[in-house]
């Protein structure tokens, strides 16, 4: 059982069709690159005491982007305000769809796939192959590299779903306004806007967790979290965004 393209497209939204996001992750150059795209990059770190080199992650922080791209100018010209909305595209997948390890850096190949603002990519299938990745290398990495990165949201959606393990309570949510645009309906991940938070220790948490886990049954499990033949996608107490149908 895992994540797979059906969820991507119900809890996200993301497209699964399209072409295949693929590009060279080499990074060399990608200062002077960003600086073309976008017309700066962020400032060299300082060396490590005792004049050690340690390596520099290809992107840029999130609070360097804050600082230099907050705002827009009202006087910005069509260039310049391009530069923003790819920025400002750039920060959010960065923190919810590519989201890495650290949870402190943009990477720069999220920018790069930018170049093109109508690039026709498979944003969805590209969102499930990070998130593979991530899960691979969380569980072979040693704490101190990171925590884990992708698509959180996606993961515990996922889970909630399907798994009594760690499920939150859902909490009354308010109807949510679409401002008579279709496509801006929610995903099915808006029946988890507001949970009710978990206040145990951690702790104790975890032990519990991997304990139920241990003994989970295939009889616990919700299979078809989204309904079957007609009922397929229909959330209930919300309308869902045709397009994740």
């Amino acid at each position: 059982m895992i994540v797979t393209f059906q969820d991507v497209f119900i809890i996200t939204a993301l497209s699964i069709e399209g072409k295949p996001l693929c590009m060279s992750t080499d990074s060399e150059g990608w200062r002077q690159k960003m600086e073309a795209l976008i017309g700066m990059s962020p400032p060299q770190p300082e060396v490590e005491d005792g004049g050690k080199k340690y390596r520099v992650p290809a992107g840029a922080p999130f609070t360097w982007i804050a600082t230099n791209f907050n705002h827009c100018p009202e006087d910005a010209n069509d260039d310049v305000i391009q530069t923003y909305a790819r920025v400002y595209m750039w920060y959010v997948i960065s923190r919810t769809i590519f989201a890495d390890g650290s949870g402190k850096n943009a990477q720069w190949m999220w920018l790069k796939a930018l170049t093109i603002f109508d690039n026709k990519f498979s944003w969805g299938s590209t969102a499930l192959a990070y998130l593979y990745r991530q899960l691979d290398e969380a569980c072979r990495r040693s704490t101190r590299d990171g925590g884990i990165g992708g698509c959180m949201l996606l993961l515990s959606v996922w889970s909630w779903e399907r798994l009594p393990v760690g499920r939150p309570r859902e909490a009354t949510f308010k109807p949510w306004d679409d401002h008579d645009n279709h496509v801006r309906l929610p995903t099915s991940a808006y029946k988890w806007d507001v949970v009710l938070e978990v206040t145990s220790d951690v702790n104790l948490l975890y032990k519990q967790y991997t304990n139920e886990m241990d003994s989970l049954t295939a009889e616990k499990v919700e299979w078809q979290p989204y309904g079957v033949g007609r009922s397929f996608g229909d959330a209930h107490t919300f309308q869902l965004n045709p397009i994740c149908l």
